[in-house]
């Protein structure tokens, strides 16, 4: 299977204050500790990335922004959620520990600067849950998403290790993460 990480979380910030935030990101970066953790850890891999400043894109066709950052980070702000994809893989997420850790990090800090009550973790395609997505587009904010995901997938899984499930020589994802941060605060 084919998918990248993603995440969605809520947020009512306005162009200005989106802005002001890639200001912040360029100028401020110790500001943002688990970000700045997080874009040091891939810059080996990225090394063209070094001197690579956040900027931002208005998509006005979409009615959405785009923050574009060093080391594939991505973020698309709609009026009321932030996308956040990478390519890190799904499965990578799912299994592996250090990058589990590594994105959930990331997503924390990015959660408390947006004031969201909650992240949700989804695949990016291939998956029931990664219809969301189209959700972004039609404005509806984090809580319709995840009532869509309620009604539509089932409750979320306890842990993000039981989305993934064993099939032998290959494997599949069936389910999505809520993450509230609870281990972090």
């Amino acid at each position: 299977m084919g998918m990248n990480f993603t995440a969605f979380m809520g947020h009512s910030m306005k162009i200005d204050e989106l802005e002001n935030l890639i200001i912040d990101l360029n100028d401020n970066p110790a500001r943002y500790p688990f970000i700045n953790e997080f874009v040091n850890d891939l810059l080996p891999y990225n090394p063209k990335d070094s001197n690579k400043k956040w900027r931002l894109i208005a998509d006005e066709l979409e009615g959405t922004v785009d923050c574009i950052g060093p080391c594939g980070i991505s973020l698309t702000f709609s009026k009321s959620v932030c996308y956040f994809h990478h390519y890190y893989r799904w499965i990578a997420f799912l299994k592996d520990n250090d990058v589990q850790h590594s994105l959930r990090t990331f997503c924390f800090e990015l959660l408390r600067t947006l004031h969201s009550p909650f992240a949700i973790f989804v695949p990016d395609n291939a998956a029931k849950e990664s219809s969301i997505l189209d959700l972004l587009w039609e404005d509806r904010d984090i809580f319709y998403m995840k009532e869509w995901l309620i009604k539509n997938c089932g409750l979320p899984k306890k842990t993000i290790l039981e989305i993934y499930h064993d099939l032998g020589d290959t494997w599949e994802s069936d389910g999505y993460y809520l993450d509230e941060f609870m281990d972090f605060r």
